[in-house]
């Protein structure tokens, strides 16, 4: 199960991944808030939740909770290109990363893949095969130094 605290049309997961996630047995539960990690004996046993909605455009919780049961739990925080910590202007397009078909940035010796890459589709397998691509093109860079 995923629990996000907004709706569907907030969630930086594109509808396309979303809409797999849910075809291949992941529960969605949007506008909900995590509150409490219950724990027995050492060993996670579940999430309290609050529900949340838009009110005055700010999300707020209704004061309606409930509480999931698990064995693990993973929390997902998103991200954020941030210039001021990266030690270098990298050059962005919408937002992402840009780079060039091995994954170069505008950065010597820099590479990204995934979907911080401008132009990466929010899934898994083209995050992998991007890191695939990248490896080739770093082991490349490093043989011809």
């Amino acid at each position: 199960t995923m629990v996000y605290r907004r709706g569907q049309e907030s969630m930086s997961a594109s509808l396309a991944e979303q809409q797999w996630a849910q075809t291949n047995g992941v529960t969605v539960r949007y506008w909900a808030a995590p509150k409490e990690l219950l724990c027995e004996g050492g060993a996670v046993r579940g999430m309290r939740f609050a529900a949340t909605a838009v009110q005055g455009g700010r999300l707020v919780e209704t004061g309606e909770t409930f509480t999931l049961e698990a064995d693990m739990v993973l929390k997902a925080i998103g991200q954020s290109y941030l210039s001021e910590y990266a030690g270098a202007e990298v050059a962005l397009s919408q937002g992402r990363i840009a780079t060039d078909a091995d994954g170069r940035t505008s950065v010597p010796r820099v590479w990204a893949g995934g979907d911080c890459r401008a132009g990466g589709r929010d899934l898994t397998v083209e995050a992998v095969e991007h890191g695939k691509v990248a490896a080739v093109s770093i082991h490349e860079a490093l043989r011809a130094a």
